[in-house]
């Protein structure tokens, strides 16, 4: 059962990115988890703008293997 388009998933994969990168200063974060937290928003972004949907950008994962991340 599809409960979200492909669209709205990758709206809310890029205001979770948003949020995990502005998650060290909201949260007062520091030292490894922050890394850890800048690291995880990074690859979020990186497989959002990799995958093959409307919002991605450069389309090389297919949706389906994006979604098992």
């Amino acid at each position: 059962m599809k409960i979200l388009s492909s669209k709205t998933h990758g709206i809310i994969d890029y205001i979770f990115v948003l949020f995990l990168l502005a998650s060290p200063t909201l949260f007062g974060m520091e030292g490894t988890l922050c890394t850890i937290t800048y690291a995880l928003g990074a690859v979020h972004l990186a497989l959002t703008l990799l995958t093959d949907f409307e919002p991605g950008l450069v389309k090389v994962i297919p949706f389906r293997l994006h979604g098992l991340s």
